[in-house]
């Protein structure tokens, strides 16, 4: 297994999903790819109503400025300042329809209730379920949609083997786990997929958006807004981080342009009032 016998470095986190309140972090996020048209469209074709939306634990508010043209009142919410900074500044359709919130989903009066369609866009799996679902209940439409976007990444680009490896050695060093992108059993995918306990799933879809073009040097520092490779995290290990993934992509570079495609899934359906094996 590489990096055998090294320590992940500490990172002092208070709560799951701290590092997103860097800054640093937060200006990475920007790198990362938008969700494909098809998420957005079938976003707006699945809420019942369209009067207000809940884009729960927002970030750089991707989701919130696309859909605001759709929505009579849009609520944001994310517990990074630096995250809400930067998506303020950013444009969007009918911007004064967004209502942005700092603030836990756990503890924050959900402003612009009742909700016809609440979005997690990569965020429910850093939240407390046992919390935020019962709370949510008292503050979404009956027929309300409650709906699951994750997937921002490369899919089967042509360094997938390259890749795969990259990640099993960088995530083994920095965390101690082990990479298994194939396992539906795994303590990762466990981890993504718990929130369904608490869903009556109506549907999935998974979109492979047209292919993008993306600096070399952007994308590794999108690798910087991930958890696990944040700047602080891999303290003294950037420079040999950034330095093997470079070598890894300029082969399939142009110019230092790559190209790939991002895959992206959607899951939806209504909240339960209890998680389906009746525990928390």
């Amino acid at each position: 297994m590489p990096g055998k016998g090294r320590r992940p470095p500490q990172v002092e986190e208070s709560r799951p999903g701290d590092s997103f309140g860097d800054s640093e972090v937060a200006e990475a996020y920007l790198h990362r790819p938008d969700y494909a048209d098809a998420i957005y469209r079938k976003l707006v074709e699945i809420s019942p109503d369209h009067r207000s939306l809940l884009d729960l634990g927002c970030g750089t508010g991707k989701i919130a400025r696309r859909l605001a043209g759709y929505f009579e009142s849009v609520t944001a919410l994310d517990a990074s300042g630096p995250m809400l900074r930067i998506a303020a500044l950013q444009g969007a359709a009918n911007p004064h329809r967004i209502r942005w919130i700092q603030g836990l989903a756990e503890e924050v009066p959900f402003a612009g209730a009742p909700f016809d369609l609440v979005v997690a866009g990569a965020s429910i799996h850093w939240m407390d379920h046992a919390r935020v679902f019962p709370k949510l209940l008292g503050s979404v439409a009956s027929d309300h949609v409650f709906a699951v976007v994750d997937g921002d990444g490369p899919h089967e680009p042509p360094w997938q083997t390259e890749w795969n490896s990259f990640l099993a050695q960088w995530i083994y060093e920095l965390k101690g786990e082990v990479f298994e992108p194939d396992n539906p059993d795994s303590a990762f995918a466990q981890k993504m997929n718990s929130y369904r306990r608490w869903l009556n799933v109506a549907g999935e879809l998974i979109v492979v958006a047209e292919p993008i073009r993306q600096r070399v040097e952007h994308f590794i520092a999108c690798q910087h807004s991930r958890d696990t490779f944040t700047r602080a995290r891999l303290g003294g290990r950037l420079g040999p981080f950034d330095a093997q993934l470079r070598a890894m992509l300029m082969p399939y570079a142009r110019e230092g342009v790559i190209s790939y495609r991002v895959g992206s899934k959607l899951v939806w359906g209504t909240i339960r009032h209890e998680p389906e094996d009746g525990g928390t």
